[in-house]
């Protein structure tokens, strides 16, 4: 290999670096939930859950409505296993409680026939602290009121948000 073609091999390794290294100008970045967000979440509505003498199945999905996260306590009831799933993909992949998506499909009928979509309480979104939605978790097992107030609970203790701006 001649020093001519060395250099040239070497300049264009040095142009790829550098547009590899340089930020993509406009790309804004977003806070992304990651594993131990997810685990922290199952573990603080578990925690609440065994409080209260609830046997519950959560789960934790991001805003790709990928899963993080999933426990079921023992004896929770085994068709609340999807129900726990789709609530939190409903929450996932809209940025309220599935007691809000339930108020939303009185006026779109339709919204209550789309797949993994609960309408039912116990959902809750998950928002960072700054109000960026990161993703969801869904609580089976109890009433659909317990459901919602451990998710919360578990969301709260994991120092995230499940509404943009706290209420309560």
């Amino acid at each position: 290999m001649s020093a001519k073609s060395i250099s040239t091999i070497c300049a264009f390794g040095a142009v790829v670096t550098a547009m590899l290294a340089t930020p993509v100008m406009g790309q804004e970045m977003r806070p992304v939930l990651n594993a131990s967000s997810a685990q922290a979440i199952v573990d603080g509505c578990r925690d609440y859950a065994d409080d209260k003498g609830w046997n519950l199945n959560i789960a934790v999905l991001d805003q790709g409505r990928n899963l993080q996260a999933f426990l079921r306590m023992d004896d929770a009831p085994l068709g609340s296993i999807e129900i726990a799933q789709w609530k939190a993909n409903a929450t996932a992949s809209f940025p309220r409680a599935t007691q809000g998506t339930a108020e939303r499909a009185r006026d779109f009928p339709a919204l209550a026939a789309a797949p993994n979509i609960a309408i039912f309480e116990g959902g809750e979104a998950i928002f960072s602290q700054d109000g960026v939605h990161l993703g969801g978790v869904g609580v089976s097992g109890a009433t659909g009121a317990q459901d919602a107030e451990c998710a919360r609970a578990g969301i709260a203790s994991a120092g995230l948000a499940h509404s943009r701006v706290e209420n309560d």
